[in-house]
């Protein structure tokens, strides 16, 4: 940083401060923090100068515009350094801001200059950048610039003829914006839910190959379905047109879950965002979706993301899977016992309804063997997000039998969802 500014105040020939900024995009392409690296001083010198050359292209007084090499590298440049951002750079972000569209030939009816996939594509990466980092930022491109609305505008009028690479920071951009209740709304409003329907229908046609973009698109489903989902309180009723949808899904979600792959094939990963999307499924459209995929393709998954649950600081990860596997027990009850079969230990199993002792400790086979040994420590887990679902998941599979929960998992591991549900009056008779 402190290199290339001395060499712009030297006011040196363009190629000098080009490949410095060369130099450092390579050297800092995945760190992301500097002030303790450089200073802070000289990194908003750092970000002051590279605003100021981008504002030099749109100064009608300036004729020695930067190249669109240099553009490049500048973009890239802002891109890194915007990871970490200081106070006084959120006051370049505010007032520059602007410029990200304009590079990203956003919001434009007639674009008058053209910039190339490589530029527009890390212009918005900026934009990524700024609106994670401050709320205040965020707010501006939200509600004055009306950034995702234009995004949204610009992905359906150009929607054959933008290239991937434009469009995979815009899908991030409205992944993050649509966390936004009343936003979301305005951009389902916009058409942005059923272009990306569309578009993973369109993506999952033929011979299709997983891609970082279609792991985007299901995410941004799963952010704009959240409303139907379990995560924001009471689900919405969905419309007929919201139904149709699901509908319209069911084939391209069919092909990514039927697309046989180990966890090392990039496809996993698509598949393991698709989860997510899908825990927002209509109550009553469960039943379809497991007439569509059998239920084996999501055992399959849930079983080999289980490895999340050996360390504290990856087991939330798990929370999708576990939340989809819950939903398909509580609204498909013919899927309850293969899903307990897969659970407990087959010995464990009981063939009749006759009432079997229950203790305050697991049975030994459930707490030292198969997926229950894994889910039972989460009964009484501080993730109070896991603690739940597993009492659920545990209770639906159980086919919502209180005193079947505390026999395979004990009735202390059991208390919470007992209380949870008013059923502690059950357990351990």
């Amino acid at each position: 940083m402190e290199t290339f500014n001395k060499i712009y105040l030297n006011e040196d020939h363009e190629n000098l401060w080009v490949e410095e900024l060369k130099k450092f995009n390579t050297e800092h392409e995945n760190e992301r923090l500097f002030i303790e690296k450089y200073g802070e001083n000289h990194k908003v010198d750092f970000t002051k100068h590279l605003f100021n050359i981008l504002e030099k292209e749109f100064n009608p007084n300036v004729t020695d515009k930067p190249s669109p090499q240099a553009l490049t590298q500048v973009l890239i440049s802002l891109r890194i350094t915007l990871r970490e951002v200081t106070e006084t750079e959120v006051k370049m972000i505010l007032n520059d801001i602007h410029l990200f569209f304009k590079f990203g030939n956003i919001g434009e009816d007639e674009k008058i200059s053209i910039y190339s996939d490589e530029i527009r594509c890390e212009s918005l990466k900026c934009i990524v950048n700024c609106i994670a980092k401050n709320k205040t930022i965020q707010a501006k491109f939200q509600n004055e610039l009306n950034g995702p609305i234009l995004l949204v505008k610009e992905l359906k009028s150009n929607k054959a003829t933008m290239s991937d690479t434009v469009k995979f920071p815009i899908y991030k951009i409205l992944i993050h914006c649509c966390a936004n209740p009343q936003l979301r709304g305005q951009l389902i409003t916009q058409g942005l839910l059923d272009h990306t329907v569309q578009e993973l229908v369109d993506r999952t046609a033929g011979n299709f190959e997983a891609s970082a973009i279609l792991s985007d698109l299901s995410r941004l489903l799963f952010t704009l379905t959240l409303g139907f989902g379990p995560l924001e309180g009471k689900p919405q009723e969905p419309k007929q047109e919201d139904y149709d949808r699901f509908r319209q899904l069911l084939p391209p979600i069919k092909k990514i879950f039927t697309y046989h792959c180990d966890k090392t094939h990039p496809m996993f990963g698509v598949k393991a965002a698709m989860v997510s999307a899908l825990i927002n499924t209509p109550k009553n459209l469960y039943d379809e979706l497991v007439d569509a995929i059998p239920l084996q393709y999501f055992q399959s998954i849930f079983k080999a993301q289980l490895h999340l649950l050996d360390k504290p600081e990856t087991a939330n990860e798990f929370l999708t899977f576990l939340m989809l596997l819950t939903n398909i027990a509580e609204n498909v009850p013919e899927t309850r016992d293969e899903l307990k079969k897969m659970t407990f230990p087959a010995d464990l199993i009981k063939d009749s309804d006759e009432p079997l002792s229950v203790g305050i400790q697991p049975p030994e086979e459930s707490a030292n063997s198969g997926i229950s040994s894994k889910l039972i420590p989460y009964m009484t887990s501080s993730d109070i997000g896991l603690k739940h679902f597993v009492g659920e998941y545990f209770f639906m599979v159980c086919d919502e039998d209180a005193n079947e929960v505390c026999r395979l998992v004990g009735f202390g591991n059991a208390a919470g969802l007992l209380v949870t549900r008013g059923l502690m009056s059950l357990g351990g008779k």
